[in-house]
């Protein structure tokens, strides 16, 4: 269903058919709690994120995820780095994030999570005769107040560059309101939302519910997402936790 979705439609909403058990939660929920400032957010904004990477081999029937070692800054930080190539308008080169820890990243949640979304990927058979490349963001939008918004990257209409992005959920706290997608043409790619055209705008929906979750088809359709806030009259912050998992075709340069 999900891949006929995304072939039809170029994105899908849905829930994964997986489990979470209380202690592995537990492990995401306080890697969500240690996520370090996004370095590349402006300094007003409060988005905090960790990323990890690694490769699949398509032609192994298990389909195993490896992870890919990290890097050490000259703090001793561990570090992932994530290229968008020209993608992101506000970020054209690599970045360099906070690392995902281990203990996450060991998680039968997290492992089982990216190899159920890969199975809804499709591919060329050239394709499939090399490693697939996926990444995964942790990534929190936080707001203290009415008028400070949590804000994600780029803040506009976009393609991500990866052939396939799955979004989900992970917790989302009552006094929060925005965050709302919205799935676009390829035309609105670059555009804010104010400037689409209604006849460019294909969904619009809000992951409200734990592991609510959707996909695009990069090269199908452009997505944003609203900046989050904290809702009036509320004393506790808004904030949404989602996880991104990316996946490309790893090719070769000489």
């Amino acid at each position: 269903m999900i891949q006929n979705q995304l072939k039809t439609h170029g994105y899908c909403q849905f829930i994964p058919e997986i489990e979470c058990v209380p202690g592995e939660l537990k492990i995401l929920h306080q890697e969500f709690d240690g996520l370090e400032h996004d370095p590349y957010a402006p300094a007003q904004v409060q988005r905090f994120r960790r990323y990890g990477n690694g490769i699949i081999l398509p032609w192994d029937d298990q389909a195993d995820i490896h992870w890919i070692p990290t890097v050490r800054d000259d703090q001793g930080a561990r570090l992932s780095g994530y290229d968008q190539g020209g993608n992101n308008p506000e970020h054209p080169d690599i970045r360099y994030f906070h690392a995902l820890s281990e203990a996450a990243k060991a998680t039968d949640f997290l492992c089982d999570l990216v190899k159920k979304d890969f199975s809804h990927t499709f591919w060329s058979e050239a394709d499939r005769r090399s490693p697939i490349y996926f990444g995964v963001h942790f990534v929190k939008l936080r707001s203290g107040s009415s008028s400070d918004l949590g804000i994600s990257s780029p803040d506009c209409f976009h393609q991500d560059g990866e052939p396939f992005t799955f979004a989900h959920l992970m917790r989302r706290t009552k006094s929060t309101v925005g965050g709302t997608n919205y799935i676009g043409t390829v035309e609105a790619r670059g555009l804010g939302l104010h400037e689409v055209p209604k006849e460019q705008v294909i969904a619009e929906f809000e992951l409200s519910q734990f592991l609510e979750s959707f996909v695009v088809h990069d090269p199908r359709v452009s997505h944003y997402v609203t900046p989050i806030r904290r809702k009036e009259n509320e004393m506790d912050d808004g904030e949404r936790c989602v996880i991104l998992i990316d996946f490309s075709r790893m090719r070769q340069s000489i």
